[in-house]
C-alpha cells in the first residue's frame, strides 16, 4: 500500500491492544491502516498471548450452541476464533472504531458481529444475552464509573445468565489508578471487586477465582475472575 508515514499504524510494541495478525486496509474514514502483530521488547509474547487467550477459557466454560455471547470489551476481536468450536452467535464491542474494523476483516467470518461500544456510557438491550465477557476491561475505567457498568452488563443477561469479568488486583492495596500501567485507571482490590459485584449480583451466586501472572508492565500480579450467576 505504500509508504507507511501517513499511516495509522496499530500494534506493533503497543501494550494497550493485542493484535495477533497483521492486516493493512482502508478505514472508513479513508485513513491508511497498518496493523502488526504485537510484539512488545523484551516481553515473552508466547506467555502474553496464551495468557490472554486462556482468559476466554473461563467464559467458553458457560458456551454452548447458538447461545448469544457478548464479548465488551473485545479488543482486536480474537476471542470470536477461540470460542468458535462452541458455535455461538458471537457479539463483540469495542470503542476504538479503527479496532472495530479490523475485527470485522479479521474475525468476522467466525459468526461474529461488531460494533463500538463505551465501557463508560453502556448502552445495551436488556435480557439480550446469554452469556457476557468482560475481560481486562473493568480496570480501563474510573472507579466511579464501574457501578454503572456491572449494572448494565447484569440487565443484559436474560435470567440465569453469566457474566465473567475479569481484572488485575491493585498491587497497591487500594483501589484507584495503576502506578505501574497508564491505562489502567480504576484498579481494585479483591475486597472491593467483590464488593462491586456483590451490588448487582446475590452475592451467594459469584465465585471469584484468582491466577498469578506476570503482566506486559513485568510485574507479577494476581488476575482476578469474578463469574456471576444472574438469578433466573
Amino acid at each position: 500500500m505504500g509508504s507507511d508515514e501517513q499511516a495509522l499504524l496499530l500494534g506493533g510494541s503497543d501494550k494497550e491492544r493485542l493484535y495477533l495478525k497483521d492486516d493493512e486496509f482502508v478505514s472508513e474514514t479513508g485513513t491508511r491502516v497498518v496493523v502488526k502483530a504485537t510484539d512488545i521488547p523484551g516481553v515473552d509474547m508466547r506467555d502474553t498471548v496464551a495468557r490472554h487467550k486462556a482468559r476466554y477459557f473461563q467464559l467458553g466454560l458457560f458456551c454452548r450452541p447458538d447461545l448469544r455471547v457478548l464479548d465488551f470489551p473485545c479488543g482486536s476481536g480474537y476471542a470470536a476464533e477461540i470460542l468458535a468450536p462452541l458455535h455461538i452467535n458471537y457479539n463483540g464491542l469495542d470503542f476504538d472504531k479503527t479496532t472495530v474494523e479490523y475485527a470485522r476483516r479479521i474475525y468476522g467470518r467466525f459468526r461474529a458481529d461488531y460494533a463500538v461500544g463505551d465501557l463508560c456510557n453502556p448502552e445495551l438491550a436488556p435480557e439480550s444475552y446469554d452469556v457476557v465477557g468482560c475481560i481486562e476491561g473493568l480496570e480501563h475505567i474510573e472507579l466511579d464509573r464501574q457501578d454503572r457498568l456491572i449494572a448494565a452488563l447484569h440487565d443484559a443477561l436474560v435470567p440465569g445468565g453469566v457474566l465473567v469479568v475479569s481484572s488485575p488486583e491493585a498491587r497497591s492495596g487500594v483501589s484507584g489508578p495503576s502506578a505501574d500501567n497508564a491505562y489502567h485507571l480504576g484498579e481494585l482490590t479483591r475486597t472491593d471487586f467483590l464488593s462491586l459485584l456483590s451490588r448487582h449480583f446475590n452475592p451467594d451466586d459469584i465465585e471469584v477465582v484468582t491466577q498469578e501472572a506476570t503482566l506486559t508492565t513485568g510485574f507479577r500480579n494476581t488476575c482476578l475472575f469474578g463469574i456471576c450467576h444472574k438469578s433466573a
